[in-house]
């Protein structure tokens, strides 16, 4: 049984069905309404599977609601890249943050990202020949050729490899023993990033 209190609801309980014990008989003892997952708790879905497309669907909306407000076509191409750099790049990092990597989702933000770049428009209003210069190219530093705007994918990878370095560094929290949002790919990254000097023993493995 899980409990959680949202901003415009009242509490509740989330049952689940742990082994041969269910959380309906637990939750029944408590005056509180029963909740079904996937549920939004400080702004982030919540689910004990993997998250469906249409659950992170509402981050991609609310990414493209800024865009026809902007109107992006009255701006200069330096306005625009401003509004890229700190707005659109900025709304999915949260998210990024809590989630193993959902590489369609980048696609989408992306998408949006680049069409308002190019063209101060919705995708549904932009093709690929309005793009200056590929978006790999655009994403890479000033110094490099690009306009340094934020590559998300290689972004996303940096901020879940911080999980696996508080994980080893903080051995005491609550979530050190969960599953943590990282795959096989950022754990040969980790690995092959630090370097492990043995004190004491306490800590190593063997």
């Amino acid at each position: 049984m899980l409990g959680a209190k949202n901003q415009h609801l009242q509490d509740g309980n989330f049952p689940y069905k742990n082994g041969q014990h269910s959380g309906l008989s637990i939750t029944s003892k408590f005056p509180r309404q029963d909740l079904q997952f996937p549920w939004r708790y400080l702004g982030l879905p919540l689910h004990v599977q993997k998250l469906h497309r249409v659950e992170v669907q509402p981050l991609i909306d609310k990414i493209g609601a800024r865009l026809p407000g902007w109107k992006g076509r009255f701006l200069s191409s330096a306005g625009r890249e401003t509004l890229v750099k700190t707005i659109l790049s900025s709304q999915p990092i949260y998210h990024m943050i809590a989630f193993p990597e959902q590489k369609w989702l980048i696609r989408k933000i992306d998408r949006l990202r680049r069409s308002f770049l190019w063209r101060g428009e919705t995708p549904d209003k932009v093709y690929g020949g309005h793009s200056i210069i590929n978006w790999a190219t655009t994403c890479r530093p000033k110094a490099k050729g690009g306009l340094g705007v934020l590559d998300l994918e290689r972004f996303a990878r940096a901020l879940r490899l911080r999980w696996l370095w508080y994980q080893w560094k903080h051995r005491d929290r609550a979530w050190n023993k969960l599953d943590l949002p990282v795959d096989g790919r950022d754990k040969e990254l980790f690995a092959a990033s630090t370097v492990v000097t043995v004190g004491d023993g306490k800590l190593a493995r063997f």
